[in-house]
């Protein structure tokens, strides 16, 4: 428990920070002293008797018509739902987590922190198709509440989720994927594509994808894109060079295909693209 406390302290001290108002005697100004309440608690590290003081005084600031008050109440459960939900993710209390992070979601639907950590732990929980639309509720609120930070993480899980999917599902033929690999790993990286833009890693499995299935001019060009946008080393790049090399050779383009494995001696593709030239060279 003790692991847990700190934790939650850890993420809570840059939320907790909280106004406290001047509180008149009119009934009409109890929802503050509620709120003040719930700061009180907070700062005590009762979260608990927070969350249930903010939400109380923003649905009496909702009902006097002070959305500011409201707002801001609703926010602050949001930000500590998810510090609370962290801390149980981080004792592996997934359900529980849920639980948290569905509260500050229903308080605060703009805060996108709570999408992500929620589809992140869904995925733990191996519910991937219920954590697929969460992500994309993340990503759309995260742009249109300007915290592009979090829109973007949700988007790099899913390309490497379905990158993850499809790289898997190539390799179980040992470096000789099945035709039928190749079409369900191009099937991730489709349904992959409907959701973010694709990266260059998502480019090259979809190269390999259609080199195996004997599209060659398709994986040809698919490689390019992903030269193109590709941000890595040399090393790293091999991999797109070699699969275009495999893919110009099997099309009868000797020459272009020597420079594209000349650009594959890299790395753990060296000693490959090594033997292709020489086969090249031969010929």
């Amino acid at each position: 428990m003790s692991k847990l406390n700190t934790i939650i302290r850890a993420g809570a001290l840059a939320v907790l920070m909280i106004a406290t108002f001047g509180v008149s005697s009119t009934s009409a100004q109890s929802y503050k002293e509620t709120f003040n309440a719930g700061a009180e608690a907070a700062k005590a590290k009762n979260y608990t008797l927070a969350v249930a003081k903010f939400t109380e005084a923003a649905d009496g600031a909702a009902a006097e018509g002070d959305t500011r008050v409201e707002a801001q109440a609703r926010g602050l459960v949001a930000k500590i739902e998810y510090n609370v939900a962290r801390a149980l993710i981080q004792n592996e209390k997934f359900e529980q987590a849920i639980g948290h992070l569905d509260t500050g979601i229903k308080q605060d639907p703009n805060f996108a922190k709570n999408y992500l950590a929620k589809a992140a732990t869904l995925k733990k929980m191996d519910r991937w198709d219920e954590a697929v639309t969460v992500y994309q509720q993340a990503i759309e609120v995260g742009n249109a509440s300007a915290d592009t930070q979090t829109a973007r993480s949700a988007e790099q899980a899913l390309r490497e989720q379905y990158i993850y999917l499809a790289s898997s599902t190539l390799s179980r033929g040992g470096g000789n994927a099945s035709r039928a690999q190749a079409q369900k790993a191009l099937e991730y990286l489709e349904t992959l594509q409907t959701l973010v833009e694709a990266d260059a890693d998502a480019l090259y499995y979809m190269a390999e994808a259609n080199k195996v299935l004997g599209n060659f001019d398709q994986a040809i060009a698919l490689a390019d894109q992903a030269l193109e946008i590709h941000r890595g080393s040399r090393t790293d790049k091999a991999k797109i060079y070699f699969v275009k090399g495999e893919a110009l050779m099997s099309t009868g383009k000797s020459a272009e295909a020597r420079t594209a494995f000349e650009n594959a001696s890299y790395g753990s593709y060296r000693a490959s693209a090594q033997h292709f030239l020489e086969t090249l060279g031969t010929n």
